[in-house]
């Protein structure tokens, strides 16, 4: 009987086998835990390629501000020494107190300090961040105060208890080869504590030939892969190769190398001493 409508329906040209084939139930959609590992393998991949870019980028970027910090502050001393008789600001007028130091001489002209820190231009963004207490000392750059103007203890005082008396900017020979400020910190033993574990900023950048111009105490931060910020008296800023500090107080110091804008100059070289700090004399 089944077989004769099977003949049947085979005359009227049915495909047996079709009809014979399983009835499929519906597909539960997603992916499989194969086709989830790739997804993620890929994502991995694609994060191991781009976070050294993103964050190569975010270097290059700190760089780029800390070097336009430097530019304004060059300004900044050109207006103040133009309001003083061509004179370069003095490091200080109170000693080493914070009202006194170089940064309020030229807070009229940049209006960037912070009422209980440092902040703005005064800040290589690349620095660590000190808080409360301790923002007055993320002091990003040094003052040449060894050659364009010491510390003075009083507003009235007619010699600097340290460093040079303030300068004319006409005592300067070579401006473009003239420190007027360098990005450096504080890497002695007193600048670790348990609130500033990576040390703390300097107001003053020392000359080579100076004995708190080592590794372990005062020296270029080296933080933009290993180079320093400079600004020159002209106004010219730029980045230089410098040896790297001691980052770690009970680590060993790394060795110090005078060389390009370290260098010493003096006895037995083409130089004089100190060359890119001093404002006359022999320089590169």
């Amino acid at each position: 009987m089944l077989s004769a409508e099977c003949n049947t329906l085979r005359k009227k040209g049915f495909n047996m086998k079709e009809l014979q084939k399983p009835v499929r139930r519906g597909h539960r959609g997603g992916f499989t835990l194969i086709e989830l590992l790739v997804v993620i393998a890929i994502i991995a991949i694609l994060a191991a390629i781009l976070f050294p870019v993103f964050a190569g980028a975010r270097q290059s970027a700190q760089k780029a501000s800390c070097l336009s910090n430097l530019k304004q502050l060059g300004l900044a001393v050109n207006m103040y020494n133009g309001d003083n008789k061509e004179t370069f600001m003095p490091a200080s007028t109170s000693g080493w107190n914070l009202e006194g130091l170089w940064w309020n001489k030229l807070e009229p002209y940049l209006k960037s300090l912070k009422v209980d820190s440092l902040a703005g231009v005064y800040v290589c963004p690349s620095s660590p961040k000190l808080s409360g207490a301790n923002g007055s000392l993320r002091r990003s750059y040094g003052y040449n105060y060894q050659y364009l103007g010491g510390l003075y203890n009083s507003p009235t005082d007619k010699v600097p208890s340290a460093g040079a008396s303030v300068q004319k900017m006409g005592a300067v020979s070579n401006a473009s080869t003239t420190i007027l400020f360098m990005e450096c910190w504080r890497y002695d033993a007193a600048a670790f504590t348990n609130t500033t574990p990576k040390g703390v900023g300097s107001a003053m950048c020392y000359p080579p030939s100076h004995g708190n111009c080592v590794p372990s105490y005062v020296w270029p931060s080296g933080r933009h892969k290993g180079q320093s910020a400079v600004a020159m008296t002209d106004g010219s800023v730029k980045t230089w190769k410098t040896s790297p500090p001691r980052e770690n107080p009970s680590g060993a110091t790394p060795p110090a190398e005078y060389t390009g804008i370290m260098d010493k100059g003096g006895s037995g070289t083409p130089y004089d001493r100190d060359p890119f700090c001093r404002r006359d004399g022999r320089k590169p």
